[in-house]
């Protein structure tokens, strides 16, 4: 039997190999499309395609073993609840797949930390546990120093070529409110399901639709001036975003929970400034950086006011009658 703290070492060492998986995302989107001229749209079809791949047997595997449990009703498809998920998906994924031909990879970095955001308001709106938050002092001054960061680094990237145009601004905002929507549609309509085989049927439909999506909008012909070795990072990038990272992450949700495996998630974006000053020269304003650890730290404050709630939620439930 393992010891408590070595399953907790264990969980920690997981959700930092996700945040290391999830870190250099941006760096590889960045590179394949700025410094290789590849499509983003084709590129990001691609990189969903390699990652069906492998869930595509996961999915298989899981879809013969797994049975409803008691009051989960036996007229459930996964196939079906599946589709709402997807379709935010799909949006949340293809916006942050096309926005590094707008943006640098630190401010994707920092920018999307500000889904954990709009994952709580619109848990406001559809979920009803949720609605808690906001009686707490900590949730909106969380909200607003988050809103207050990414207008420092927007304004003040506007004024920096290459660091991120007025479509980018958009594009991220969207791209984070997708992830936020996603998150919240998945406990909607995922409940009750194996992770890895909701996700996995996620992410299946999200491969096609990407690839729709690209030949409607992409350039597929500009794969062709790929060498090998962009070939293999399609193939790593796929696997550490898409399969490895999120393998982790719910690894590490199982042992320390979803509120404490967020906040250390929150690193994410420093790891990404530190891999795209390195390996792609991108840097940050004085003024940006700033915005970004406002971001951060407006992000650390939500988690402690969901934190907060939900421990109140548990001591009202065991109080006595």
């Amino acid at each position: 039997m393992s010891h408590p703290l070595g399953s907790r070492l264990a969980a920690v060492a997981c959700l930092l190999g996700a945040m290391l998986s999830w870190g250099c995302i941006p760096i590889f989107l960045r590179f394949f499309v700025t410094h290789q001229g590849l499509d983003p749209w084709a590129v990001n079809a691609v990189r969903y395609s390699v990652a069906a791949l492998f869930w595509l047997p996961v999915v298989l595997a899981l879809r013969q073993q797994w049975r409803p449990g008691p009051g989960e009703g036996r007229g459930r498809s996964v196939w079906r609840d599946a589709l709402i998920p997807s379709a935010i998906n799909i949006v949340a994924q293809e916006t942050y797949g096309i926005s590094p031909a707008y943006a640098s990879a630190p401010t994707i970095g920092f920018a999307l930390r500000l889904s954990f955001l709009f994952t709580l308001l619109f848990g406001l709106v559809f979920l009803h546990e949720e609605r808690l938050l906001v009686r707490r002092r900590s949730f909106v001054a969380g909200a607003a120093l988050c809103l207050v960061g990414v207008a420092a680094m927007f304004i003040e990237g506007l004024t920096r070529e290459g660091s991120v145009s007025l479509a980018g601004m958009g594009i991220l905002l969207l791209s984070t409110m997708g992830w936020g929507g996603y998150a919240v549609s998945v406990r909607k309509c995922m409940a009750g399901y194996p992770v890895r085989l909701g996700f996995g049927v996620v992410s299946l439909y999200t491969a096609g639709g990407l690839i729709v999506l690209a030949l409607a909008f992409g350039r597929p012909a500009s794969l062709a001036r790929a060498t090998g070795v962009v070939w293999a990072a399609f193939g790593v990038s796929a696997f550490m975003g898409i399969a490895l990272g999120h393998v982790l992450y719910y690894r590490g949700i199982h042992r320390l929970g979803p509120v404490v495996s967020s906040g250390l998630l929150l690193g994410t974006p420093f790891l990404t400034y530190a891999g795209a000053a390195v390996l792609l020269g991108e840097t940050l304003t004085l003024v940006q950086t700033l915005g970004g650890i406002a971001v951060v730290g407006g992000g650390a404050m939500l988690v402690a006011a969901k934190a907060q709630t939900e421990m109140a939620a548990d001591e009202a439930a065991a109080a006595p009658d």
